[in-house]
Parts: C-alpha cells; structure tokens; sequence
C-alpha cells in the first residue's frame, strides 16, 4: 500500500483536500514537528521525541506551550504508531518543497527508514514551477489543492545516489549540534541561533518610524516573518531580544497577542527631537 508523506497538519489537509476533488482514498501521514529548529536524532524513537518535546517546552510561551505540546505529543504518538506497522510491502511517496522544514524533515525520515522500502519523491517548487511558471512556491503547503494533484505526475524514484546524499546531509546536520537550520545552496546548514534576529530588527525598524510619526507611544505588535520559519521560535527570539534590551514591552510575555513592543531606539528618536525642537525655539 502506498502512503502519502507531508510536512506539516496545513499541508495534510490541502493535500487531502486535492484527494477528495480527484477521488483518491491512499493514505496521507503528517510529521508535524519542525526539524528545522531543535534538537536533532532519530524522530522514531521515544527518547528523541521526548527531548524535542522539552526543548518546545523551553521556548515556547505559555498559552502556546499549553496548546501545541499535548498536540505534537499526540503527533508523535500518531506517527510512530503509522512507522510501527510498515513492511518491505509498503511504498512511500514524498511531497517535498523547497523549504527548510521540509528538507530537514525528508532527509531525517531517510536516514532512518530501512532502504528495503521503495520510496518517491515530488519535488514540489521544482514541479510547480516547471508546470505552472512564474511562481516558485518555497513549501507543499503553498499550493492549492488543484494545483497541487498533478504534480503527482512528476514523482520520482529516489535513487541511492540521492537517498545517500540527503543522508549525508543528515549526518552533518548531527554533527553540528545545532538548533536552527536554513536550506542553501541545495544543502541545509546549520546557522547560529540568533541568525533571524537582525531581520526581526530591520522589521522593526520599518515599522516603528510608522508608529511615531503618527504620534503614538511607538509600541506595536509583534510580527512574525514570512512563513519562513515557525513563529513560535521568532516570538521566543523577540523575548531574548528583550531580555537583551533591544526591545521593550508593554503586557503580558505569556502570549504573542498580550504584549506590544517598543523599540529602544525609539526612546533615543524622541529625546534627540525633543532636543532639536528645543534649540530651534531658542533661535
């Protein structure tokens, strides 16, 4: 029987969408943890499930720790329960985009599934592109569900050329020890932790200019990036950057929605004004 990898609850529901339009009733599993940021080890066994479920645990909020942890701890039940039962009998089939996440995920899965196991991929930024041109969608999720069923047309056998070169990544992936990963150069590499930190503050910079002109007290709320990377993780990089006096806030850090933020530098912006205004009536 053939079953239906993706990455992330979104994209299972477009992809089971797309099924239910075009009649198709094969099975459809979801790994819905981020490989992209955290720990790393093999994703089918309970110890590095646990440890990545303490390291959400560690960064994440408190509204959403209450949320996502009993749901990612049901994920992994869900999807070591699915891995338990596969056989040589089995065959799998990959929707994988561009994205970090995706990557990350695939390449984990890879190194830890019995090579017996005939398995394909789509190659989903790469297909759609071919297909459709113009856009290039960087994750599976970003397609819509008519869009997405005839990319199936173009899944492919991995090989084990390629099966060894997404291993080979794997391995260096665990050797960095790292807890943030970006895809470049056809690789995914581990970067340092504040490696999105310079762009939460040239975000902020465009927005906060914004704000005071239009004579508020320049808080504002936060903002996540462009679905690059989970917002759970920026919303815990906003509060190190507070923590390091970057920002400052007004409400509750318990969740994203209960706290607005201010710049520093804004504190600077205005007493620089003010004194300016001060000489210019002294003239």
């Amino acid at each position: 029987m053939r079953t239906h990898i993706v990455f992330g609850a979104s994209t299972r529901g477009t992809l089971r969408q797309a099924f239910k339009i075009n009649q198709i009733t094969e099975q459809i599993i979801a790994m819905e943890d981020d490989l992209m940021l955290g720990p790393l080890g093999n994703i089918f066994l309970d110890s590095v499930q646990s440890f990545r479920l303490n390291w959400w645990e560690q960064i994440l909020n408190e509204e959403d720790k209450t949320e996502y942890i009993p749901y990612l701890r049901d994920s992994y039940k869900n999807f070591s329960g699915w891995a338990s039962l596969l056989t040589d009998d089995d065959s799998l089939l990959f929707w994988v985009g561009d994205s970090s996440t995706e990557q990350t995920g695939f390449m984990c899965l890879l190194a830890n599934l019995p090579y017996s196991i005939p398995v394909s991929f789509v190659s989903v930024s790469q297909a759609y592109y071919k297909r459709y041109g113009k856009f290039r969608p960087r994750s599976t999720g970003e397609v819509s569900p008519e869009k997405l069923f005839p990319l199936m047309e173009d899944a492919k056998v991995i090989t084990p050329h390629v099966w060894d070169r997404y291993v080979t990544n794997w391995k260096q992936l665990l050797e960095d020890n790292g807890i943030l990963r970006i895809r470049k150069t056809r690789q995914v590499e581990t970067v340092p932790v504040d490696y999105f930190d310079r762009e939460i503050i040239d975000r902020a910079k465009r927005i906060s200019p914004e704000k005071f002109h239009l004579k508020s007290d320049g808080f504002f709320y936060a903002v996540s990036q462009k679905q690059r990377i989970d917002d759970g993780f920026i919303e815990w990089r906003i509060r190190c950057l507070i923590q390091r006096n970057v920002f400052t806030y007004q409400g509750s850090l318990a969740s994203m929605r209960l706290y607005m933020l201010k710049p520093l530098w804004i504190h600077r912006f205005k007493s620089e004004t003010s004194e300016t205004i001060v000489e210019q009536n002294k003239e």
